[in-house]
């Protein structure tokens, strides 16, 4: 079994992997949005409600 010290030392090195992931994925889906913008005309007034709207939900589903 491992000690505690060890499980410390691990978990913070997973917790530094899981932020950069984080950035990572926030980064790469900031990038997709500007894609999409570009593609289909959209600017950034056009899409505020849809952000306000979906904030809170895990998922980004356009409102109906």
């Amino acid at each position: 079994m491992k000690s505690f010290d060890e499980l410390k030392a691990e978990m913070k090195t997973i917790q530094q992997q899981m932020t950069e992931a984080k950035k990572y994925e926030g980064t790469v889906a900031l990038k997709k949005v500007k894609e999409l913008c570009k593609e289909f005309g959209l600017i950034a007034g056009m899409l505020k409600g849809v952000v306000v709207v979906n904030q809170n939900k895990s998922n980004f589903d356009l409102p109906a």
